[in-house]
């Protein structure tokens, strides 16, 4: 059985790839999910079994995303078929000589058709169907699941879908390994010892997270990133030989291949936050500290969602580390302390980007587990909020009653744009100190300019760790919850 943890099976498959490895008609396969195996076994049935075999199918329909093989399935099929000595005849359907081959084939009984491709007009695509269908003998169809619900299609003939790449984290992890190790090849096809060492080096857990971003329909830039990581290998197998392979260039490796902003200009410093709602509370503290303190939290420094409404959240992390090209000393992610916060931070360390975990011990809730942005808020002001929405709730209320005293307020995700409108209107500096402080500590990592010198920013940190205000910390609970 397979682990499911990523950085487990990149381990795996960097020390012992055979198994994640499939040679059909002399051509290699990488993958091991599930549907991937299944999708091979069909294919090595169709190319090997004798026509006599009532229980195998006669027919069926596969269906490939682009640039995941398709073609190559196809070919490699047809290439094991007639080093069997099996009678097969491989066609781009998306020429219209196919259609007049189809049809001289169809009384055949004795022969194996393998169909690359459809073609996009409907007439055209409604005939080559009708002969496929039609064929006597052993056939595959191999189109892009854009023509999955095909009208033409026959309804007896069993059909195949294989997902996206992007959905099958281990056959990705495999396609990108299998690539690197194409790459290291001699003329003989033989990987030297020195550069199989040096593929086990390759840094497991990082590989296996920068590996998890969706592609899409760049997945056609896969092989030309294995094709520089092998490189960069054999570089270093001459230059640093039995030296790990650091974390930091294998993520420049990344950037390059799965870029969508390359030459854009941007900020020189940038802080990035889980969702919209922080980004705009964040931006509210910046604008009331500028009023009261005559200065700007926001010179020089961009606050930024990791997403917008529920594109948001740490889930997106290493896509904008790749996206964004984001760097060590120029962007800043600010994490919730709670469990997909420090998951994530693991992750950006692992790649060697700057992280920071919201601090308990300076939130207004005290909480000793998970925080979010808004236990920084003091608790008196949200319960204003909850005064004046007496149709809302909060998720959860949560009481402490030993030293230090405090409460918790968790809102819910579906009130936090009505929050941040009411605080838009409503809160003060007071109320939002606690991030007040988080915006200056994140302007003193920068070196930027602050509102508040390094000395005072120091007993400020003790002051509010420390402090315990009746209002901050525990507010006045509105009656109407009892």
């Amino acid at each position: 059985m397979i682990s499911e943890d990523p950085s487990k099976v990149a381990e795996v498959m960097l020390h012992e790839f055979s198994a994640f490895c499939v040679t059909l008609g002399g051509l290699d396969f990488y993958g091991k999910s599930p549907e991937f195996s299944d999708l091979l076994a069909v294919c090595s049935e169709f190319a090997s079994l004798a026509t006599t075999q009532p229980a195998n199918p006669r027919k069926a329909y596969i269906f490939i995303e682009p640039h995941h093989g398709k073609t190559s399935l196809a070919k490699a099929i047809d290439i094991e078929a007639k080093s069997k000595e099996m009678s097969s005849y491989y066609f781009n359907g998306t020429v219209g000589l196919t259609q007049k081959e189809l049809k001289d084939l169809q009384p055949k009984a004795d022969v194996l058709v393998l169909v690359d491709g459809i073609p996009e007009a409907a007439a055209s695509r409604r005939v080559l169907l009708e002969r496929f269908n039609g064929l006597s003998g052993r056939a595959l169809l191999f189109a892009t699941p854009q023509y999955y619900a095909e009208a033409n299609l026959d309804e007896t003939v069993p059909k195949m879908k294989l997902s996206h790449v992007d959905m099958r984290h281990i056959d990705k992890l495999a396609w990108l390994i299998g690539t690197i190790r194409e790459n290291l090849r001699d003329d003989s096809g033989i990987i030297s010892k020195e550069l199989a060492d040096a593929i086990t080096r390759l840094p497991s857990k990082a590989l296996a997270s920068l590996s998890s971003v969706p592609l899409g329909s760049r997945i056609a830039e896969l092989p030309i990133l294995g094709r520089r990581i092998a490189e960069a290998l054999r570089i270093r197998a001459k230059l640093e030989p039995g030296q790990p392979f650091p974390q930091v260039d294998l993520s420049l490796l990344f950037m390059e291949g799965y870029s969508l902003t390359v030459g854009q200009d941007r900020p020189v410093f940038r802080v990035w936050v889980e969702g919209d709602s922080d980004c705009q509370i964040l931006k509210l503290v910046s604008k009331l500290a500028g009023a009261s303190h005559k200065g700007d939290l926001e010179e020089g420094l961009l606050i930024v969602p990791l997403g917008s409404g529920r594109e948001g959240g740490t889930a997106k992390t290493i896509e904008i580390v790749l996206s964004k090209q984001t760097k060590k000393n120029n962007d800043l992610f600010l994490l919730d302390f709670d469990a997909p916060g420090r998951h994530s931070a693991e992750d950006l360390r692992t790649l060697e980007q700057d992280v920071m975990l919201l601090d308990p011990k300076l939130s207004c809730s005290r909480s000793d587990s998970d925080v979010e942005i808004e236990d920084f808020i003091g608790l008196a002001c949200l319960d204003r909020f909850y005064k004046e929405h007496p149709e809302r709730r909060p998720e959860k209320e949560i009481v402490r009653y030993k030293a230090p005293t405090a409460r918790r307020l968790v809102v819910d995700g579906a009130d936090k744009e009505a929050l941040v409108l009411w605080l838009e209107a409503n809160a003060s500096l007071c109320d939002l100190e606690n991030l007040f402080y988080v915006l200056c500590d994140i302007r003193n990592r920068f070196s930027l300019r602050g509102l508040v010198s390094p000395s005072e920013m120091h007993a400020w940190k003790k002051r509010l760790a420390e402090e315990y205000d009746v209002g901050k910390h525990l507010g006045n609970r509105p009656a109407h919850w009892t």
